[in-house]
């Protein structure tokens, strides 16, 4: 069986693109596969607070795409990319390259829970973290190993990302995180214990009179200006690939560049 290169996929991987601005990744096919969660992720994270100068870090990077995107599509970093497994580390690395971003994105293997034996504490102007969602105890884990650490807390849970990004953060530097509508009590209390102020609060609706599914929320280390409620965001409508028109300006290039 031939190895993968950086050229391209391996037998068991595909290449896929995402975003306007050609941000490509290596996925396993029949592993867990990135959702449009890191594409709203980075775009949050653009928009509520990313323009301070500094270096970044993303917590369990995966396959690189919020990585990337703020990179490539919202010209933002430098920016370190923490991930846990091997093996998807190595596609990570590989896809580095293929984006040109050897300059602007630094994978790091390891483990969150251990930040503090892997980065310097105080350092980040910002965390963000896209992370596995699913409560340990619920449902029937994955026998795939890849798919079960990325989709549940098997590996970590959401006082190490909030303590994570407590530690990596520089006085006055912000956290944006996504996760289930149904964990926003949880969660904004865990920020707030690590004295990680909320200050910006979104929710996702896949449709326009559908219940929320997912928040995104920016925080800030020690500084507690307020929480400022945003507009929901909704995922699907009239606009190109039957997205709303917002979500489908951060997925497809313009008309004109297609062409």
């Amino acid at each position: 069986m031939p190895e993968p290169t950086p050229a391209g996929p391996g037998p068991d991987e595909t290449l896929d693109s995402i975003g306007t601005a050609g941000v490509r990744v290596l996925q396993r096919r029949t592993g867990y596969r990135f959702t449009l969660d890191a594409v709203l992720l980075a775009h949050f994270a653009a928009s509520e607070g990313a323009r301070v100068p500094g270096r970044m870090l993303e917590l369990g990077a995966g396959s690189g795409v919020v990585s990337f995107l703020l990179v490539k599509q919202f010209g933002l970093g430098p920016l370190d990319a923490l991930e846990l497994q091997p093996g998807v580390h190595a596609r990570l690395e590989r896809a580095v390259a293929l984006n040109a971003c050897e300059a602007q994105v630094r994978p790091l293997l390891g483990d969150l829970r251990r930040i503090r034996e892997l980065v310097p504490g105080g350092q980040y102007t910002h965390v963000l973290s896209n992370p596995p969602f699913r409560l340990a105890d619920a449902g029937v884990r994955s026998p795939d190993d890849e798919r079960a650490l990325s989709k549940s807390e098997v590996a970590c849970d959401a006082p190490a990302v909030v303590a994570a990004a407590r530690y990596a953060l520089a006085p006055g530097g912000g956290v944006s995180l996504v996760y289930p509508a149904a964990r926003v009590a949880e969660v904004l209390g865990l920020l707030s214990q690590a004295k990680l102020h909320p200050t910006v609060l979104r929710f996702v609706h896949a449709r326009a009179d559908a219940p929320a599914t997912r928040f995104l929320v920016h925080a800030l280390r020690d500084r507690d200006r307020g929480l400022a409620v945003r507009s929901p965001l909704v995922v699907h409508g009239e606009g190109p690939g039957g997205y709303s028109a917002e979500v489908a300006a951060l997925m497809e290039p313009p008309l004109a560049e297609r062409t």
